[in-house]
């Protein structure tokens, strides 16, 4: 069965989780004006997670962007029902790759061949993108004549430093502003052909457990509204904790100036 419109492509980067995180959203309760005034956070206590990986998301989805056409990219295709989705699935003349989007924002971040440590604590990256590649090679290979191996792939968004100690043999890790230049410089093993076929393939809506979902566009919209009211938020606070370190300090000052004539009063 063939497909003339390309209706998984048009999925935008982390339309799955934003879904998710509007749905999550409609239960909180509207900010007081109290609460807007001191800059109290939009977002509810269970959607801060949501929210960071859906910036992740995004962040390479636009990395993702300037590949040039021979390269396809599919953007959050869903896998359950509980929102899990493929966050990124790449293919080019370098092969079928899928992506892990993960945002940990100035935070240290340590690579081995085995293990990813942010901090102090380790987090299975590594393990979840090659079981996810593994998956999706086996699906292909059910399904096609000629099913290509996926490499799974972990792309890192705005961490403060990362020391790869040693890069992982069956997942490769990487910084999203390297990714595209990374994925190019890899050697061909598939023809356009073959590229084509298994694009097609992924591009079945059957395959994926898609939900009735918004338009794409009216997703962006709603989640860009939402970003700047978390941005509004966040600069208010940033600008009472700067007022309060100015009377601190101006107290401080207050308060040099006064003891010593108390001091010296007779």
């Amino acid at each position: 069965m063939t497909f003339d419109a390309p209706i998984m492509r048009q999925r935008c980067p982390a339309q799955s989780i934003m879904e998710v995180l509007l749905l999550e959203q409609r239960l909180v309760a509207p900010r007081s004006s109290l609460e807007r005034l001191i800059g109290r956070s939009p977002l509810g206590a269970g959607s801060v997670r949501c929210f960071d990986a859906a910036r992740a998301e995004i962040a390479v989805g636009l990395a993702l962007a300037e590949l040039p056409r021979e390269w396809i990219v599919f953007h959050s295709l869903p896998v359950g029902e509980s929102g899990a989705d493929v966050d990124h699935l790449v293919i080019g003349p370098a092969g079928v790759f899928t992506l892990h989007s993960h945002r940990q924002a100035r935070k240290s971040v340590q690579v081995t061949s085995r293990n990813v440590q942010v901090g102090a604590r380790k987090i299975p990256y590594l393990r979840e993108a090659e079981y996810e590649a593994g998956s999706l090679t086996a699906l292909l290979a059910q399904r096609m004549p000629r099913p290509a191996s996926v490499r799974g792939v972990v792309v890192l968004v705005g961490a403060k430093n990362v020391i790869v100690q040693a890069q992982p043999s069956r997942v490769k890790f990487i910084e999203a502003p390297d990714l595209c230049a990374w994925l190019q410089g890899l050697p061909p093993v598939l023809a356009p052909l073959d590229r084509l076929a298994i694009a097609g393939y992924v591009e079945n809506p059957v395959l994926w457990q898609a939900l009735t979902a918004l338009e794409p566009a009216e997703i962006l919209q709603r989640f860009a509204v939402l970003e700047t009211e978390v941005g509004r938020a966040r600069r208010t606070r940033q600008l009472w904790l700067l007022c309060g370190m100015v009377f601190t300090t101006f107290t401080a000052l207050e308060m040099l100036l006064i003891v010593p004539r108390l001091l010296g009063a007779p």
